[in-house]
């Protein structure tokens, strides 16, 4: 009898799965998204035909340092992150998000794997005013198309879609 294999497989663990396993998370095989942060969770994507990210972001920042003190003073600390998105970090740590402005697409995520009731509350209020801000910019009558911060596509749903698939409808 070979008592060195004696107990291979005997607890659902066998040397195949074990040298698969370490296989899977090797650095070299491990290609993380360029564009997120470790542990973000996508709240959702809007894709535009045309976003002046630079315009976008100040309007966005002028609209969030009005925010940042709802429901109570000091809940948000806004940054400009290394990508020149914006960072909106809550008050008990516990979560952020992350807005990141391209020429074709508005992303927000969130940062924190466990996030508060609290910060989930605060997050629905400034999504919902958020797009509805993003509905604004994107349909203002006043200013022609062509000089518009964003463009949707048509049939220029996309920001009525996010809203429908978030719960705060």
């Amino acid at each position: 009898m070979d008592f060195g294999n004696f107990f291979n497989g005997a607890f659902g663990n066998d040397g195949d799965k074990d040298q698969k396993l370490s296989q899977s998370f090797d650095d070299d095989d491990y290609e993380e998204d360029e564009n997120s942060y470790l542990g973000c969770t996508n709240i959702f994507t809007i894709e535009a035909k045309a976003l002046k990210a630079g315009g976008c972001r100040l309007y966005l920042s002028l609209f969030l340092v009005g925010e940042i003190n709802s429901p109570e003073r000091n809940t948000w600390k806004m940054d400009q992150n290394d990508d020149g998105g914006i960072d909106l970090y809550y008050k008990d740590t516990s979560g952020a998000m992350i807005i990141t402005l391209k020429d074709d697409e508005i992303i927000v995520n969130r940062l924190g794997s466990r996030p508060s009731m609290d910060y989930l509350m605060g997050e629905t209020a400034i999504i919902n005013h958020l797009l509805d801000q993003l509905d604004e910019i994107a349909f203002d009558n006043t200013i022609d198309e062509k000089d518009r911060l964003l463009i949707l596509h048509e049939p220029g749903d996309a920001i009525n879609i996010v809203r429908e698939s978030l719960s705060f409808n």
